[in-house]
């Protein structure tokens, strides 16, 4: 009953290797264990076909969905059996789509995307057969880069310079070639990311204003680099006092020093695993990522990740081959 590959690389099921009159079934079955938890409907019932397949790019999950008419229904039910929040940038490739999520509703078009909420209900028509590219965005991650995403469900991508390029970048990434992209999957996951915000932005942009604490922990990420970087350096910026500053901390419940150290492993764990720094010594991927002393940077790298730098750094070499 259709065919699962490595987990390190694409997974694939298809109702083409399952009885007819069983294929609804099966199809619905693994919707729900591999995708998210779903009820589908189809008018084809003694003749439906579809096909996922999907595979990892960093912390998101790439799915590439084809399938016949279909109508598709996240339920308050099926969210309390969810394991984890996420949201899915979808964009459809073939077919049209119609999607009514938080009082809005959308016409999908091949080559147009839209933020769905999969924390919320939804519904979702296929009236012909589709080809969707649907990216799994696990939620916590989704919130370093757009504040408020739970505000974008139903919101088609297809207007200015950002959505532009945005669906540009999601029609060029395929399944099978994930695996051949210069850039390490979580480095190509962010740009993604950043693309979405920027075309967020071209839609939204008052009503997603980030937060104070936002805006420091985006300056933290692009300053993280300097080692004696301090909470007075980073207020000055944004023209605050220090105490301001370490009460919108307070107030996310963690502390400037935390989350500076936090930005700064997970940099140096991403530089461990891109190959193009592959010969780059550990203790100057320390210093690149604010780390004056290489020791130091060792202790918190294995506190955080449970293994040494070298270790990560054979180990996602080890992944590549």
């Amino acid at each position: 009953m259709g065919v699962e590959l490595d987990a390190q690389g694409p997974r694939r099921w298809s109702t083409e290797e399952v009885d007819p009159r069983f294929a609804l079934a099966y199809w619905v079955d693994t919707v729900c264990d591999r995708f998210l938890e779903l009820e589908i409907d189809t008018p084809l019932r003694d003749r439906f076909r579809a096909r996922l397949e999907q595979a990892d790019l960093g912390p998101a999950t790439v799915n590439l969905v084809t399938a016949e008419s279909q109508r598709v229904h996240r339920t308050r039910a099926k969210i309390a059996h969810s394991r984890y929040p996420v949201f899915f940038l979808l964009q459809l490739r073939a077919g049209q789509i119609r999607l009514r999520q938080l009082g809005r509703e959308a016409h999908l078009r091949a080559g147009e995307s839209v933020l769905i909420d999969g924390t919320e209900p939804y519904d979702l028509v296929c009236p012909e057969a589709t080809t969707s590219f649907a990216l799994r965005l696990p939620e916590p991650w989704l919130k370093c880069w757009i504040p408020y995403p739970e505000r974008l469900g139903a919101r088609v991508l297809n207007g200015g310079r950002w959505s532009a390029a945005l669906n540009a970048a999601l029609a060029s990434l395929e399944v099978d070639s994930l695996e051949q992209l210069v850039l390490p999957p979580s480095v190509v996951a962010e740009q993604i990311a950043a693309l979405l915000a920027l075309a967020v932005g071209d839609i939204a942009p008052v009503e997603l204003r980030q937060s104070l604490y936002d805006e420091l922990l985006c300056t933290l990420r692009d300053r993280l680099h300097e080692p004696d970087l301090t909470p007075l350096d980073v207020a000055a910026q944004h023209r605050i006092s220090k105490r301001s500053l370490h009460y919108a901390f307070a107030r996310a419940g963690t502390t400037f020093n935390e989350q500076l150290m936090r930005l700064r492993l997970e940099r140096a764990h991403v530089l461990l695993g891109d190959p193009r720094f592959a010969a780059l010594p550990i203790s100057e991927v320390a210093a690149r990522c604010g780390f004056a002393d290489p020791s130091h940077f060792a202790r918190r790298f294995r506190r955080r990740f449970g293994e040494a730098p070298l270790q990560a750094r054979r180990a996602a070499a080890r992944s590549r081959h």
